[in-house]
């Protein structure tokens, strides 16, 4: 048995999305059963990007996911069971989403993945304190240990039963299929006490601080790097102090931004009008700027003289720090929300 702790401590440092990786490369894994306590767009778009689609094509995956107080994101559950070869449950789905403020019962509090090559007689498991978003696969400080052995009996002594018992959990769990609409429904209705209007334009801003769904992004970057060209809805131009006539060409700058990540120093961008009249922009390298990627984020920008403090937070973290300073609260056509955070 070879055993392996990790602490994501530093950059360099081993990551659980890492150790994924490296015991699925031992491995060569046919099947792979990951257990999280909640889900989000970030963490699915992570792991699609580090695992690449060789690893939805030759593993057979089960997904178990908890809905507890409504951290997973409905995309994030849409996205996995989206793959080839993958399936979804939830751990007292049933129950849970019928509950308001999505209550558990019990805590599902699990994070681990088990991994298995019954040809080749190679398993392996990974624990650990990362949860299935971005930040608790490759950004937070977590910590964890990987199993991997090909001798059968210490799969046996080691693996094999807490394999047992999570299979046993995944019988008992909610089908996905039946209840994601339910709980997107609910859900959305549920994010941030404030109801969303849809606007075709932002409204001339009375706050420094603001913010936006990132949505999905565009890979623009390639397939093995996250994406990091956005659309911002007409008019949000004027929460960043520009102030474009209604007559503006397509494809004209509205201005530049410069933007101030949590690290890498200032970055300036252009702001333009693109051709579907939405105002397009070209954020920061998110691996580069202390930011991991935008996918599934709420992205938060405060005015500080010249420039614009910048955080990709999680829609829960987001929620958590400014969920009661929200006001002026829309919605673009894609559903993707927005608006203003009182000081």
């Amino acid at each position: 048995m070879k055993l392996r702790t990790f602490l994501h401590s530093d950059q360099n440092s081993p990551t659980t999305l890492s150790e994924i990786q490296r015991a699925h490369d031992w491995i060569a894994s046919e099947e792979f059963f990951g257990i999280f306590a909640y889900a989000t767009q970030s963490g699915a778009s992570s792991f699609s990007i580090a695992m690449a689609p060789a690893f939805w094509v030759g593993t057979q995956s089960r997904w178990l996911f908890g809905l507890d107080y409504g951290r997973t994101q409905p995309q994030a559950l849409r996205i996995i069971s989206g793959k080839p070869n993958a399936e979804v449950r939830v751990y007292d789905g049933a129950w849970i989403v019928e509950q308001n403020g999505f209550l558990p019962r019990r805590d599902f509090h699990a994070k681990s993945s088990i991994l298995a090559n019954r040809t080749n007689g190679r398993f392996g498991m990974i624990v650990g304190s990362g949860n299935f978003s971005s930040n608790g696969l490759r950004k937070s400080i977590e910590a964890g240990a990987t199993l991997r052995t090909d001798v059968q009996a210490e799969y046996e002594s080691k693996i094999r039963n807490i394999e047992t018992m999570a299979t046993d959990l995944w019988a008992q769990a909610t089908p996905l299929a039946d209840i994601l609409d339910v709980y997107e429904e609910r859900w959305k209705a549920d994010f941030a006490a404030v109801t969303a209007e849809e606007e075709a334009q932002a409204d001339q801003p009375a706050s420094d601080i603001f913010w936006i769904e990132a949505g999905y992004v565009t890979q623009n970057r390639g397939p093995d790097h996250p994406g990091n060209q956005i659309d911002f809805p007409r008019g949000m131009s004027r929460y960043f102090g520009f102030n474009p006539p209604d007559d503006l060409a397509k494809n004209s700058v509205i201005g530049t931004i410069t933007f101030d990540p949590p690290s890498g120093g200032l970055v300036s961008r252009d702001l333009r009008l693109g051709n579907n009249l939405m105002e397009k922009i070209t954020l920061p390298i998110p691996e580069t700027h202390g930011l991991d990627l935008y996918d599934g984020k709420v992205l938060v920008f405060q005015r500080s003289a010249n420039r614009f403090k910048m955080w990709a937070l999680e829609a829960d973290d987001f929620v958590t720090a400014f969920g009661s300073r929200l006001y002026d609260v829309k919605a673009m056509g894609s559903g993707r929300r927005y608006g203003q955070i009182a000081a």
